[in-house]
């Protein structure tokens, strides 16, 4: 049985403050920078609001990222008292002086860096407020003071919904710092909430910030979808956006309109990543490609019934010479096998690394014309084709050419049609397991033999019962 690890001086030290809580803000003017961490964790964890109220009110660093400790100790309680701590005025007259806090980031995607430093330390954290030191010594300037504080969130909005109680203190309180205090949402994914509610939240937020947006559609009036459409043309700075199930209403060629979401989505300069799903674009794709002035890098148009001419567009657009990852699945491209997919397959050959033409309804022939496109894709990494009746002979001819590839690690094939039934170009009913589990070692064979063990192939997980 392993000794179980003994508490650093630092930790005990901290945890014999916050024993007596009451004393530990007067303390905190004599702090070095190197002790504010261990006891802002230890006050973290053991919910000593007082003591969080003080630590914020008199931190020593520009940053401060609280993912790693939301995930370890879950407590609003605690998030709460960090939020109060960021009054102007500090708790205690004894400990007088005021923190340098700049950014407060309440996000969960966090990294494994110190939480009181940004990723990139180097580049952005001054060299001398990474040393210990006396808080005293630190200069007021360093603060700027007229600067608001950016409090860093991921919101999901989702609905029928209330607010909780964390989140509803959290906009009031923006609300009521008079500028004092930036609300930053890098990631907003709205789905299913009263328009009312929404409209309010996004005049709360700091729009530039956001740099991912997911919507599903759910306007109800036309008056909503044209409000929220303004308030989208507002978010410039926008690197990833997702539209499902989104109403498309093309204007006439040559038509502009102020209102329409066309026009905005000219002004994302910034965009790199682009996901349409589960909506009707055949013949339109031109008129949302054409807006956007830069290339993207990702472009996924799932189950929107593309047509040949789309595909086409695509092909010939600024786009496919940038793009690193396609992913057209759920739309059938069959009767675009060898024309408008292999000239699109190879006008993206250079910077292709993540293909995705999955439930797309190819079959063996459609698979043998386009392979030698396909071959050209030098740098891809992986390939989703699950759900595309081919045979085990057509499956393991893939294999042989693909192998080449010497970048390309990960391989989502379809159960071969020897297997199951397949009905409007999905998997259908029962799979033969025996037949299945002769095919896989039949590719693991040939995997080895090609010296490619280094490749992943796999079919589709099966399907959840009902």
């Amino acid at each position: 049985m392993s000794t179980p690890a003994l508490p650093t001086l630092l930790e005990l030290a901290a945890h014999r403050l916050l024993s007596n809580e009451p004393s530990a803000p007067p303390v905190l003017q004599e702090f070095t920078v190197d002790l504010f961490p261990p006891v802002l964790t230890a006050a973290f964890a053991m919910g000593h609001k007082e003591a969080l109220k003080a630590l914020v009110q008199a931190w020593p660093f520009p940053f401060l990222r609280l993912g790693s400790l939301i995930v370890q100790w879950p407590n609003q309680d605690s998030l709460q008292a960090v939020l109060d701590g960021l009054e102007d005025s500090p708790v205690h007259k004894a400990c007088p002086r005021r923190s340098l806090l700049r950014v407060l980031d309440l996000t969960l995607a966090f990294e494994q860096f110190p939480f009181w430093l940004p990723s990139t330390v180097k580049a952005e954290m001054p060299e001398n407020m990474a040393k210990p030191r006396a808080v005293e010594g630190v200069k007021e300037e360093l603060r700027g003071a007229q600067e608001p504080v950016e409090l860093h969130v991921d919101l999901f909005l989702r609905g029928p919904f209330k607010l909780d109680a964390f989140l509803c203190g959290l906009l009031a309180k923006v609300e009521q710092s008079c500028g004092s205090l930036r609300l930053c949402c890098r990631k907003l994914h709205i789905e299913e909430m009263p328009f009312d509610s929404l409209v309010g939240i996004l005049k709360t937020l700091d729009l530039d910030s956001i740099q991912e947006l997911e919507v599903f559609d759910w306007f109800r009036a036309l008056s909503e979808h044209s409000l929220f459409v303004t308030q989208l043309g507002r978010i410039r700075n926008l690197r990833s956006l997702k539209l499902a199930y989104y109403h498309w209403a093309f204007p006439p060629e040559g038509e502009q309109s102020s209102i329409h979401f066309l026009s905005h989505l000219s002004q994302l300069h910034h965009l790199q990543k682009l996901h349409l799903s589960y909506s009707y674009l055949s013949g339109n794709l031109h008129q949302v490609l054409s807006c956007l002035q830069t290339p993207l890098h990702t472009l996924e148009i799932r189950s929107c019934t593309l047509l040949d001419t789309d595909v086409t567009f695509l092909s010939q657009s600024l786009h496919a010479t940038c793009l690193k990852k396609l992913d057209l699945s759920g739309n059938n491209l069959s009767y675009m096998v060898p024309g408008p997919l292999a000239a699109l397959l190879q006008a993206v050959a250079r910077t292709l690394q993540h293909l995705d033409l999955n439930h797309c309804w190819l079959k063996d022939t459609h698979l043998q014309a386009i392979l030698p496109t396909l071959c050209c894709c030098v740098h891809l990494r992986s390939l989703g084709l699950s759900d595309n009746p081919f045979s085990r002979a057509s499956l393991l001819g893939l294999l042989e050419r693909t192998a080449s590839l010497m970048e390309l690690k990960q391989v989502l094939y379809p159960i071969p049609v020897e297997c199951c039934a397949y009905l409007h170009g999905l998997s259908w009913g029962p799979v033969d397991k025996g037949k299945l589990s002769e095919v896989q070692v039949e590719l693991q064979a040939l995997l080895q033999a090609m010296q490619r063990a280094d490749m992943q192939w796999r079919p589709p997980p099966p399907s959840p019962l009902p």
